[in-house]
């Protein structure tokens, strides 16, 4: 992709992004019945809504490419392009009105993340990465705060206990006891958090492809780690119902000391 592609998909990333956020904050200003799906995680009308939008707009502007998103609008076409969608990610956090839901917008290049969004409407807060550059609300991010270099000093956040097998709680509840501290809940924020300095080490299970894979280009264009439990790169699979595992921290030693925990 070179400068005026970049500048061209990232500017419709961004209004997608624009859509998604006038639709999902209307509904958490608002009051409303969410839904129960199969799998006993909650969806609302906005969700619904919004990633009709976003993926509308997609295929319009690109009716080649390949869909991934959470609700109803995936489709496979066959091409090496594949959009990545989640139009609130933490819905359970926008159900009772805490702010730090998100919007994740992602294309990969045969399967791997190419460029990513996040947005945090209710925050007014807005990421994007491709490559090396990172941007805040379209301005580009330089990270200036001293970052810690071992497990000991760490804080590490998860969102959910009840998110991880059997044996990954066992893993992580071991690691935990090796940090300076844990926090819980967060989702697509604390990766953000990771970014900013204010989290050192997020540890995750049993993700989607859409929980993870738009953030991707967003925390590796600043140089932080990305991978699963097995020290492995994340990328989409051909198998949609794949569920991931994830080690993000900028810190060599403490990545070196979270994949020797969790193996």
């Amino acid at each position: 992709m070179n400068d005026a592609e970049f500048n061209q998909i990232s500017e419709f990333i961004y209004l997608l992004a624009d859509k998604s956020k006038k639709i999902t904050l209307e509904g958490f200003y608002s009051n409303f019945d969410p839904k129960t799906k199969k799998d006993g995680s909650p969806v609302t009308q906005y969700d619904i809504k919004a990633e009709k939008i976003i993926c509308d707009l997609i295929s319009k502007k690109f009716p080649n490419h390949n869909i991934f998103a959470e609700e109803i609008s995936s489709k496979a076409l066959g091409s090496d392009y594949t959009w990545i969608v989640d139009p609130i990610d933490g819905t359970r956090s926008y159900i009772v009105g805490r702010p730090l839901w998100g919007t994740l917008i992602g294309l990969a290049y045969k399967g791997k993340p190419l460029i990513g969004l996040v947005d945090f409407p209710a925050l007014n807060e807005r990421w994007l990465g491709y490559k090396s550059n990172c941007y805040y609300n379209k301005s580009k991010f330089v990270f200036t705060k001293k970052s810690i270099s071992k497990l000991s000093e760490a804080t590490v956040g998860s969102t959910d206990l009840n998110l991880f097998s059997e044996h990954g709680k066992k893993k992580y509840k071991n690691l935990i006891t090796k940090t300076k501290y844990n926090i819980w809940s967060g989702d697509c924020h604390n990766y953000c958090l990771i970014i900013t300095g204010g989290l050192d080490l997020v540890i995750e299970e049993g993700l989607s492809a859409y929980d993870i894979l738009p953030l991707i280009p967003v925390l590796e264009s600043q140089g932080i780690f990305v991978t699963d439990w097995n020290s492995n790169k994340l990328s989409l699979k051909e198998d949609f119902q794949y569920k991931y595992s994830t080690i993000v921290t900028r810190n060599n030693n403490i990545y070196n000391s979270a994949v020797t925990l969790l193996k």
